[in-house]
């Protein structure tokens, strides 16, 4: 990480926070997590589809795929820490 870093989370979260309008703050918590989650199952489909697991379709994705998917699961899991998981942000108890 770089001195950028915690900016540019901070940027993205509140990009993701104005295309929430005016939803619960816990909803969106929520949803945060639960994209991790699926953002994770994504990367493992993309692993069984490059290693060729399913023998219906067999090898469909490159390693490349996964490790596009890892990405997209780093920086959902990120953005979910920096926006919901600070109390100040969700009203939580400290």
């Amino acid at each position: 990480m770089t001195d950028a870093t915690p900016a540019l989370l901070a940027y993205l979260s509140r990009w993701l926070d104005e295309s929430q309008g005016d939803r619960d703050v816990e909803a969106v918590l929520w949803g945060r997590v639960a994209k991790v989650s699926e953002e994770a199952g994504e990367a493992i489909a993309t692993l069984i589809g490059a290693t060729g697991q399913d023998p219906r379709p067999g090898s469909i994705h490159r390693y490349d795929d996964v490790i596009e998917e890892f990405l997209d699961d780093a920086i959902t899991a990120m953005t979910a820490a920096e926006r919901g998981l600070l109390p100040d942000k969700v009203g939580a108890p400290t």
